[in-house]
């Protein structure tokens, strides 16, 4: 009887090792889109967050965003991701940098299970097909006078004011 207890919970030791590594695996199929380093003091600075205010970054990729709000307003900083692969170095660079600080935290999830009421201020470098339920769930949960940010492409409905950065454009959306 023990023998076979031992085997089942090595069985399920190998699927469970075995599903993370496919995860990772697709994860590097799918596209990653990244704020570029040179441009992001300027789009940080187009936040105009006080210190008392929230900040998320909604697949915020290696964390350079959240990192950058957080040293230019001390405010608190949230990123969501479910790539391990950027969460492998979201959580060494946080374990390294500001173990203890709570103002900067890396969440492992799914930004559309997260409930975004508690933001004032949304960021995300997002590709098109994921924007439109994105505004979807902005109007539903974000509270008036909630500012979204949007690098690249733009929220399909809603008017917004388009700012440009480098070669590109970033477009501010208030709720």
């Amino acid at each position: 009887m023990p023998n076979g207890l031992a085997l089942a919970i090595n069985i399920l030791i190998v699927l469970a090792l075995l599903s993370y590594i496919v995860s990772m695996i697709l994860n590097f199929f799918s596209p990653y889109y990244s704020t570029p380093r040179k441009f992001l003091k300027e789009i940080v600075s187009r936040f105009n967050l006080k210190e008392n205010e929230k900040f998320a970054d909604l697949g915020c990729g290696d964390g350079r965003v959240v990192w950058e709000v957080y040293r230019t307003y001390k405010c608190i900083s949230h990123g969501y991701e479910f790539s391990p692969v950027q969460l492998i170095y979201i959580k060494l660079s946080k374990a390294l940098l500001a173990p203890f600080n709570k103002k900067i935290q890396f969440f492992e999830e799914d930004f559309f299970k997260v409930n975004l009421k508690e933001y004032d201020v949304i960021y995300c470098n997002l590709p098109e097909n994921i924007l439109a339920p994105l505004e979807e769930k902005f109007n539903k949960e974000l509270k008036k006078g909630s500012r979204v940010y949007t690098y690249r492409y733009k929220l399909p409905n809603k008017k917004g004011k388009s700012i440009k950065v480098g070669e590109r454009q970033m477009y501010e959306y208030i709720f």
